[in-house]
């Protein structure tokens, strides 16, 4: 029969589709002999030049009408939260339609 070897052989240069539940199914996988190889450094080399690291990342100031938004304290939660929620209607209304209700009667086959 085949061998383990025959099975991993490449087929236009990618591994062959898997087949599951009569479909065939892709493995998008990054090849791995095309990385580059990083250079480790030795313990006694630093860098000279230190990045001081940011708690995090600045945030882009944002004007409204003119006047400078100030995130989340301008819109608080509890605020948005009782305008998105509606007032439920005491009894179902449905308006009349303009069409008249007509049932056109003809006999079943």
């Amino acid at each position: 029969m085949s061998s383990k070897d025959e099975s991993s052989e490449l087929k236009a240069g990618h591994p062959p589709a898997v087949k599951a539940g009569g479909m065939r199914i892709t493995q998008h996988k990054a090849p791995s002999h095309d990385k580059p190889v990083e250079n480790k450094k030795v313990e006694g080399e630093e860098e000279d030049e230190e990045v001081p690291i940011t708690p995090s990342p600045p945030k882009q100031q944002l004007l409204i009408s003119g006047a400078l938004a100030r995130g989340d304290a301008d819109f608080p939660a509890e605020a948005v939260q009782a305008f998105h929620t509606k007032p439920l209607p005491s009894h179902d209304y449905r308006a009349a339609s303009n069409k008249p209700n007509i049932h056109i009667h003809q006999p079943r086959k």
